[in-house]
């Protein structure tokens, strides 16, 4: 599909450089990618969060109407694992649970540094104990499939546990890559 140069934002590299937020704020506002050009050729295409899961949702469905009758689902070279249906958050913690929903979008790639420093930001106690931390992360989410927080602060008396379920992303040259398939929030 070729779009005329008109047809969609555009950008230069320039101004991605400057400020990217801003860049997104224009794919959010018109609903579609931005053209980034780098020397009048285009260098690439930025897209929102919500934009780009919805093309690969889209993706994953056109491969799967056009060869049905397999049982495996083809993804894309981009590792991303389909959400399973939202749990209901415990009460009095809706918005700390969409908080972590937004800061960690399910299907999303990302390195075990980044999601523990949102998850800090959130209030949870921190899972890198030192030089090393991130790879301890790793082997917790090998091993048991997931990585488990605690909340810094206790609702009535009871921790409240997170459980970012995923596995560690194979594909990646670097080690501490990992792909985030489905959170929840438990009482323990």
């Amino acid at each position: 599909m070729t779009l005329k140069k008109l047809e969609v934002p555009t950008t230069s590299i320039t101004e991605v450089k400057k400020s990217p937020m801003d860049v997104f704020q224009q794919a959010r506002d018109a609903e579609t990618g931005v053209y980034v050009f780098n020397r009048e050729k285009i260098a690439g295409v930025m897209l929102t969060q919500e934009q780009y899961e919805t093309l690969l949702q889209e993706l994953a469905d056109k491969r799967q109407q056009t060869n049905p009758s397999s049982e495996e689902v083809v993804r894309p070279k981009v590792a991303v694992a389909i959400e399973e249906p939202e749990e209901t958050p415990i009460e009095g913690l809706e918005e700390l649970y969409h908080e972590m929903r937004h800061a960690i979008a399910a299907g999303s790639l990302m390195s075990a540094k980044i999601l523990d420093e949102r998850m800090v930001a959130l209030g949870f106690i921190t899972k890198k104990s030192g030089f090393g931390g991130v790879s301890t992360m790793i082997e917790e989410l090998k091993e048991t499939g997931k990585i488990i927080y605690h909340l810094r602060r206790k609702a009535d008396n009871k921790s409240i546990v997170a459980e970012i379920i995923g596995e560690p992303d194979n594909q990646s040259q670097l080690f501490d890559k990992l792909i985030v398939k489905r959170m929840h929030l438990r009482e323990e």
